[in-house]
């Protein structure tokens, strides 16, 4: 047999692979070579280096995290791996490290450079300023950070300043594409739209898949008069840029100035469809003109559209889904009406006015104006999705899960469909010993419930892969040993075994068709860390006391802000909690809550326990533990909800005038889930407010 390669031979074999660019031997010569030098820093540093230019960041992250606990003074591994956290969103950690990396060697230029990018990121414009022009005092020919100062300067309105910055990178990297471009838009800015147009035409050359310049090059030329030009660029951009809603507004902007009507309209709603809230793309629908970008300005726009021609159908129903969004529920029902008034099978507009009445808890009503959409209209998806989910909240669970599969049909889709060759899972698939690759879909909170489902799926004699978060993979392993998992992001080669795939929001349809079924729902799915757990107990405990875990805020974006509003809860309103005697309030919401919580305690003093240095977003594992180690949870509709009950927890959940907020919080009986055995619903008709709600609350705790 052959000798195995010597480390020198690895090491040789692995730098001459990486400088030739073939990543995947680069990376097998290193495993082989940290196999067999496992203390040898440098190598996990450039298996890092090599996994992060593959875009496997977690994998990246560990080999820096190996690095750097052989030689944790090792600034350019520190920096590599602050490039790795920033990729994945991780600020804090990446700035850490970047600090770390320059507090070890000062004129560390690419460091510094980095380090600028993490406080731009972070708001801090007079930090990104000084981080960047320290790179460049030490690496003069650091183009990268140039043009990157000449970012913040543009952004902090310093055009003078970011053309000098661009022009300087563009010194040094005359092919610098996305310098060209930005150059452009800062001479625009100054009124130079010649010289724009010369480095936005560079910007377009050098870098054929650059959609932002092809996108700024057609708005350029609609402006100068050269509509054809235009409509080439923007063309070009919508091909580069399918999902960016602002391309495809501009391209109905320049069809519209080339009188191809049709084709702005199917642009604008393009945009709308990926973008709900944008309103220069609603102020541009049909005959619309400018571009505004307010809720206010778009109604007004609107009303423009109204007074020009009051039976306008689309400008009526567009009208009321802005006024839906602003929670403006009886401006926006009369809007709805209205489109129907001048066009009875407006599938928009009966679309809408199905989810208006469904927000407002009317559902048998709203299923009707869903059905008459699709009689308008059968491939109306989204009107399809919605009265799947209107099933589902009345637990019609065959033809719910039926329609429920339209999400990966909606514009744009609720879920993004994934490629796979192989056959997906049907219920007669059932008991002939398949395995199943099930990819998780949307959210923590989703992918629990799907989860729950997995005992049943085992017990029908079928094998699976799960695809699971990272942050829950440890409690989901404690809790169910068996389970085959991998991380998200995954490639469809990890479920290498498979012979059936399933979407796991596709689980219900094929093992929960009736509510019988879901007598089968296991009590939990998840187990905490128990040392974790215990700590974070003795650290809460007081005498005399329950621990009480609570949450109250959902974060959505600006577009669904009504749904926010519906499945949050002022902190104010557990205010009378917080001053019982005989329970501790304890916070595990997570995101930005700092104004909302220092205002409480201002009010009524330091009564709610929070564990200080825990990260309520990152570290799950620390969430589960702090919720496992309180005696009950009290949530809103959010992750919390579905982290507690899927532990076992006794868990509240909160929600006002009996209106779940989605189809899984029915009630059944007097307050129980019927997905997970553990959660209460605390609600009713009566409780229309928070305040009734929270009394029903202290009723519940008294009893």
């Amino acid at each position: 047999m052959a000798n195995s390669p010597s480390p020198e031979a690895l090491w040789a074999s692995a730098v001459q692979s990486l400088q030739a660019g073939k990543l995947p031997q680069a990376e097998g010569a290193l495993r082989q070579f940290v196999a067999a030098s496992p203390a040898h820093a440098e190598g996990h540093h450039l298996l890092g280096i090599v996994l992060g230019q593959l875009g496997r960041h977690d994998e990246a992250l560990a080999s820096f995290g190996k690095a750097l606990a052989i030689q944790p003074a090792h600034p350019a591994a520190l920096v590599n791996r602050a490039q790795a956290r920033i990729g994945r969103g991780e600020l804090d950690a990446a700035r850490a490290d970047l600090e770390r990396a320059i507090a070890l060697k000062a004129d560390f230029a690419l460091a510094w450079g980095a380090l600028g990018g993490v406080r731009k990121a972070t708001g801090d414009a007079a930090g990104a300023e000084q981080a960047y022009r320290k790179a460049i005092a030490l690496k003069p020919d650091y183009a990268e950070a140039f043009y990157n100062l000449g970012l913040v300067m543009q952004e902090a309105g310093r055009g003078g300043e970011a053309v000098t910055s661009y022009r300087k990178a563009l010194q040094l990297r005359p092919q610098f594409a996305a310098a060209h471009n930005n150059l452009a838009n800062a001479l625009l800015a100054e009124g130079r739209e010649s010289d724009a147009m010369t480095h936005y035409e560079a910007a377009t050359r050098i870098d054929p898949r650059l959609g932002d310049a092809f996108s700024n090059l057609g708005l350029l030329l609609k402006t100068r008069g050269d509509v054809p030009g235009a409509i080439a660029a923007l063309e070009r951009a919508g091909t580069l840029r399918p999902d960016a809603a602002p391309v495809h507004d501009n391209l109905g902007i320049a069809y519209y100035a080339a009188h191809r009507y049709a084709d702005a309209e199917a642009a604008h709603r393009r945009a709308l469809a990926i973008q709900p809230d944008s309103m220069d793309a609603l102020n541009n629908l049909g005959n619309a003109l400018g571009a505004l970008g307010r809720p206010e300005e778009a109604l007004a726009a609107y009303q423009r559209v109204l007074d020009r021609d009051p039976g306008h159908a689309d400008a009526l129903s567009n009208r009321g889904l802005v006024l839906h969004e602003q929670r403006r529920t009886e401006e926006a029902m009369a809007c709805y009406r209205q489109a129907l008034a001048v066009k009875p099978d407006h599938f928009d507009a009966l679309n809408n006015l199905g989810y208006l009445l469904q927000e407002e808890g009317k559902r048998r009503e709203a299923m009707e104006y869903y059905r008459r959409a699709l009689q308008a209209n059968p491939r109306a998806t989204r009107a399809a999705y919605n009265l799947g989910l209107a099933q589902l909240l009345e637990m019609e669970l065959g033809p719910g899960w039926t329609l429920h599969e339209a999400r990966f049909e909606t514009t744009p889709p609720t879920v993004v469909r994934r490629a796979f060759d192989l056959p997906e899972l049907t219920v007669a698939d059932l008991d002939h010993g398949h395995r199943v690759a099930i990819w998780g879909e949307q959210g923590v909170g989703d992918r629990l419930l799907a989860a729950t489902l997995l005992p049943s799926l085992t017990a029908r004699g079928t094998d699976f892969v799960l695809e699971v978060d990272p942050r829950l993979r440890p409690a989901f392993a404690r809790a169910n040993p068996g389970w085959r998992m991998v991380d998200t992001p995954v490639a469809n080669s990890a479920f290498e075994g498979c012979d059936r795939y399933l979407p796991s929001g596709s689980l219900g349809r094929i093992l929960r068709p009736d509510v019988a079924s879901f007598d089968a729902q296991p009590p939990s799915i998840l187990l905490a860390d128990p040392l974790r757990r215990e700590g974070y107990r003795q650290q809460l405990a007081e005498p005399g006391r329950r621990l009480v875990a609570i949450s109250w805020r959902s974060f959505q974006p600006v577009a669904r802000g009504f749904v926010q509003a519906k499945k949050s809860a002022p902190l104010e309103a557990f205010a009378p909690l917080a001053a019982r005697n005989d329970v501790r309030l304890v916070d595990v919401q997570y995101g930005d809550t700092a104004e909302e919580r220092a205002g409480f305690v201002a009010k009524h003093g330091d009564t709610i326990r929070r564990v200080d240095g825990l990260d309520l977003r990152n570290d799950l594992e620390g969430v589960l533990a702090v919720i496992d180690a309180c005696d009950l949870v009290i949530t809103t509709s959010n992750v919390t909800a579905h982290l507690g009950a899927a532990l076992g927890k006794p868990t509240w959940l909160l929600y006002l005038a009996d209106n779940p907020p989605f189809y899984y919080w029915v009630r059944v009986g007097e307050d129980r889930s019927p997905w997970y055995p553990s959660l209460r619903i605390v609600t009713g008709r009566e409780l229309d407010s928070w305040p009734r709600l929270f009394e029903r609350v202290h009723e519940r705790l008294d009893a």
